[in-house]
C-alpha cells in the first residue's frame, strides 16, 4: 500500500497535491476515458519526487459508460483523482477523496503496485508517443491479473482468484467486443468511401 506521505513528509504531501491540482482534469471532457492514463502520468512525476503511490482501481458496476475507475492512493484511506469530474459532475478545487467517499456502484478497490504498470506504459510511451495502442491496456490488465492471483494465492483466498479471473474475462470479453465493433466501423468507411 502506499506510504502515509502526509504523516511522514508534510512538504512532499503538498507538493504532491500542488502537482496533483495542475494535471487534474477540468471538464468532463478531457476526464473521459483519461483516468488510468492521467493516473499512471501523475504516478510518474510522483516517483520524480521520490514519493511513494499505488494505483487504486474499482469496478463501475450498472453503468453504460465505465466499466472502471482509476485513482491514486497516497495515504492509508486517501486518494488523489485527477479525473473526479466523472463522478460528480461538478469541477471542485479538491483532488483529494476518501476511499470511503466513491458511489456504491464502484465495487471494493483493488490495489495495485506502480512499477510494473509505469514500466509497462514508458515501454510502449517511448514507441507510439502519445498515440498508445489497445494492445498496452491488455498487457496492463495482465499484469493486474498477475497481482491480483499473487495477491490471493497468498493469502489462500480461493473466491479472490475466482474473482480475479472472472474480472479478467470480462475485461477481455469488453475489449474484444470494442475491438470488433471499431473493426466493422473502419470496414464500413472503407466500403462507403468506393
Amino acid at each position: 500500500m502506499a506510504s502515509d506521505v502526509a504523516k511522514k513528509n508534510p512538504v512532499k504531501h503538498a507538493r504532491l497535491i500542488a502537482l496533483a491540482k495542475k494535471m487534474r482534469a477540468t471538464s468532463l471532457t478531457e476526464a473521459n476515458g483519461t483516468c488510468l492514463t492521467m493516473s499512471l502520468e501523475f504516478c510518474a512525476a510522483a516517483s520524480k519526487l521520490n514519493i511513494p503511490t499505488t494505483l487504486v482501481m474499482w469496478h463501475v458496476l450498472g453503468d453504460p459508460l465505465y466499466s472502471d475507475h482509476w485513482a491514486v492512493h497516497i495515504d492509508e484511506d486517501q486518494v488523489i483523482d485527477l479525473t473526479r469530474i466523472q463522478i460528480d459532475l461538478t469541477l471542485t478545487a479538491k483532488v483529494v477523496f476518501a476511499l470511503s467517499n466513491y458511489p456504491q456502484n464502484f465495487g471494493r478497490p483493488r490495489f495495485y503496485k506502480t512499477a510494473p504498470l509505469l514500466d509497462e506504459y514508458r515501454n510502449f510511451q517511448a514507441c507510439y508517443g502519445n498515440k498508445l495502442p489497445p494492445m498496452l491496456i491488455k498487457n496492463l490488465r495482465y499484469l493486474m491479473l498477475k497481482e491480483d492471483l499473487n495477491y490471493a494465492n497468498n493469502f489462500q483466498h480461493f473466491s479472490g482468484i475466482v474473482s480475479a479471473i472472472l474480472s479478467y474475462m470480462k475485461f477481455r470479453l469488453n475489449f474484444g467486443i470494442l475491438e470488433f465493433s471499431d473493426h466493422l466501423k473502419k470496414r464500413q468507411k472503407e466500403l462507403s468511401e468506393k
